[in-house]
């Protein structure tokens, strides 16, 4: 493409755009709505293909949280068990925690 076809057309689709924005404002909004989702979901299937191919992952553009198995719920269990110790561990923290819990819990 030749940069005076892309600039012609640049102005061209500007003072289309400020027409449209002046006489229905509502369908320029619109518009604008709709061509923001589409570059939106362009990025982010593009982002989701370099990822895959950069680190292999093959369902890297799904956003779907993982389901959670048995293992994954003991290993969870684990975890809250090590902070919990952590948490007793600690006079300073454990204090901290119950006074964000106080402040947590409803009137």
């Amino acid at each position: 493409m030749r940069w005076t076809g892309f600039l012609i057309g640049s102005l061209a689709g500007m003072a289309a755009a400020a027409y449209v924005a002046r006489r229905r404002p509502g369908m320029f909004a619109w518009a604008t709505s709709a061509a923001g989702t589409a570059v939106n979901g362009m990025t982010r299937r593009a982002m989701g293909a370099v990822i895959s191919r950069k680190f292999g992952a093959r369902d890297a553009v799904q956003h779907a949280a993982p389901k959670r198995t048995d293992a994954s719920a003991k290993g969870s269990g684990d975890a809250w068990g090590q902070i919990e110790l952590l948490l007793n561990s600690d006079p300073g923290v454990k204090e901290q925690v119950d006074q964000i819990k106080a402040e947590a819990k409803p009137h």
